[in-house]
């Protein structure tokens, strides 16, 4: 996803920090794994000079929702960049909020508030008090500004020929071993989410398994079909859906399938959390996608949000979604570009 204002520019004091959990969007109300500070260092008067500024206590509110990019925290405040970058770095200061890097872009989330200390419950009630007089307009930008994450990902995946799966793969070697692995397995309820064109959903469908395609882009899945037909698999069926909330029976399928589908969703967590919702008890997981990497231009030319995922975010993204019994394979890079790495995953709900 190509964003405006992209922060190369900006130069943040302390150098660039890392989180070794969770590469998500923060759950509402709550800062991922790697987020939490020692609230008993903070001094409270200091506390209260920062907490005295309107503006500081909207950045803080935004990012209780929501870890947000500084581009993103620019929209919704329509502040210029440098007032920005010097509240977030009071705020950072004083440890209230947290830097994190991928690429070019940076992030910032809140740190968690310690409910049990006097620190922690005066700035849960000053943001309260922020929710009840401005959270109503703020939200409204805010939802805005999370849509227009997922939006610039999925309008690439509407007409572009490169994601219609015809395009530079004129032997398809690899369909051979994938049809075989699929006969391999006892027959399940397959269920592909962000199927795209549908190969995948179709291979398991020739090879016996009940198949389920999801995908927001109606063209995708028009693609899908036809492909169904033209194997001679019949109506497959195809749900025009988000993939977050697909709307589908909880507790339906055997195994999820999640192909180069988490790095475009603008919240990898609820789209895990939606796979683990779909999963009968014992279900299977699969997510194959990329390791993360600083090729800032799939943003632009892939619509990719996410610069992949590192183990460690995408362990403490699966066990925070409720999955176990976690494995993971790098798959190795591509020829052609080989600075992108494949990693893969398996899961149980």
């Amino acid at each position: 996803m190509k964003g405006n204002g992209q922060e190369s520019g900006q130069k943040e004091r302390g150098g660039s920090h890392r989180r070794s959990k969770v590469g998500s969007a923060t759950v509402r109300g709550k800062a991922p794994a790697g987020y939490i500070i020692d609230w008993m260092k903070r001094d409270l008067s200091s506390l209260l000079k920062i907490l005295a500024d309107p503006g500081r206590i909207r950045i803080l509110w935004l990012l209780a929702q929501s870890e947000l990019a500084v581009h993103e925290l620019q929209s919704i405040l329509a502040w210029g960049q440098s007032r920005l970058s010097t509240q977030l770095g009071q705020l950072r200061s004083e440890g209230l909020v947290q830097l994190r890097r991928e690429g070019k872009w940076s992030f910032y989330a809140l740190v968690a508030p310690d409910g049990g200390r006097t620190e922690g419950r005066l700035l849960q009630e000053i943001l309260a008090d922020q929710e009840r007089r401005e959270g109503a307009s703020d939200r409204l930008r805010l939802r805005q500004i999370l849509e227009a994450r997922e939006q610039e990902g999925r309008r690439r995946f509407q007409d572009e020929s490169s994601y219609l799966g015809e395009i530079g793969v004129p032997a398809r070697t690899w369909e051979i071993v994938a049809r075989s692995l699929f006969l391999l397995l006892p027959k399940c309820r397959f269920l592909d989410l962000g199927a795209g064109d549908g190969i995948l959903g179709c291979l398991a469908a020739a090879a016996g398994h009940t198949a389920t395609l999801v995908d927001l882009s109606q063209a995708q899945l028009d693609r899908a079909r036809s492909r169904a037909r033209r194997e001679g698999l019949g109506e497959i069926e195809c749900v025009q859906a988000d993939f977050t909330a697909t709307g589908l029976p909880g507790g339906s399928f055997d195994r999820v399938l999640l192909s180069h589908a988490l790095h475009h969703a603008g919240d990898p967590l609820a789209l895990l959390r939606e796979s683990r919702r779909l999963l009968a008890p014992g279900g299977q997981l699969w997510i194959l996608d990329l390791d993360a990497h600083s090729e800032e231009w799939m943003r632009a030319e892939q619509g990719d949000f996410w610069l992949g995922f590192s183990v460690e975010q995408m362990e403490g993204l699966l066990l925070e979604a409720g999955f176990s019994d976690l494995r993971n394979l790098l798959a190795g890079a591509d020829p052609s570009h080989s600075r992108l790495s494949a990693i893969g995953w398996s899961a149980r709900a």
